[in-house]
């Protein structure tokens, strides 16, 4: 039987465990303002709770973490088969894709002065974490075996967003970005690209992402920003 257990110092009482297990483990203590776990023995071991948890902080023992290869852009066709259904597809206009591109700035912005104003320094913990959890979400990584192979399976999955090119020494990577994706929303927003949250955040992502696929920690440093930005990444090994 599955156990679970919630680390109450990561709990930040969003209740999403709560709405999504299908068959109501979890309640939601209104005094704490935290999930706890009400009905061990009802779990199916779904894992719905520990990859639906923002902060991580649902441990589930005795069930095996697959990691989702569901994901894979490679599997679409199979996916279709499996479902008998076709993927929906639709044609996004110039204007669509402006009017998206200003949602998310607006978003980004909004979520980098939020997480200034809660955390002060502690965002590159910050964006560390969204690096190693964004990891769990990109299986085809883990078939690469050595830092040039993920490098270069990362160039092609964010390749509409951040397009970059590498070079390695050992475990050191230099990535150069022309541009990167946050460019335009940094200066749009009177920020200077290099130092603005957004850009720190994505660097200690990069950091967390890579960190996590390698198994190595890294530091960084932004020798160049602008509308080509350099990023080296130095190991800890």
């Amino acid at each position: 039987m599955a156990t679970i257990r919630i680390l109450d110092n990561g709990c930040r009482g969003c209740t999403l465990c709560v709405d999504t297990c299908p068959v109501a483990v979890f309640e939601f203590d209104e005094i704490e303002k935290t999930a706890v776990v009400a009905c061990q023995q009802d779990c199916l071991g779904c894992l719905s709770c520990y990859y639906v948890c923002p902060s991580q902080c649902i441990e589930v023992g005795d069930v095996p973490v697959l990691r989702p290869f569901h994901r894979l852009e490679e599997l679409e066709v199979l996916m279709q088969r499996f479902l008998q259904a076709k993927a929906t597809t639709t044609t996004l206009s110039a204007e669509d894709c402006e009017e998206a591109r200003r949602d998310v700035a607006a978003r980004l912005l909004a979520l980098s002065a939020t997480v200034t104003e809660t955390l002060g320094r502690g965002i590159k913990a910050v964006g560390r974490r969204s690096g190693a959890l964004a990891a769990t979400h990109l299986p085809e990584m883990y078939e690469e075996v050595g830092l040039e192979q993920v490098l270069a399976a990362l160039q092609k999955r964010f390749r509409h967003a951040f397009d970059f090119d590498f070079k390695l020494s050992g475990l050191d990577a230099s990535l150069t970005f022309h541009p990167c994706g946050l460019c335009r929303v940094v200066e749009d927003a009177g920020g200077k690209v290099g130092e603005a949250v957004l850009c720190q955040l994505f660097h200690d992502y990069w950091a967390g992402l890579l960190a996590a696929f390698v198994g190595t920690h890294y530091r960084y440093e932004v020798p160049q920003a602008g509308k080509v930005c350099q990023m080296e990444l130095h190991s800890a090994s």
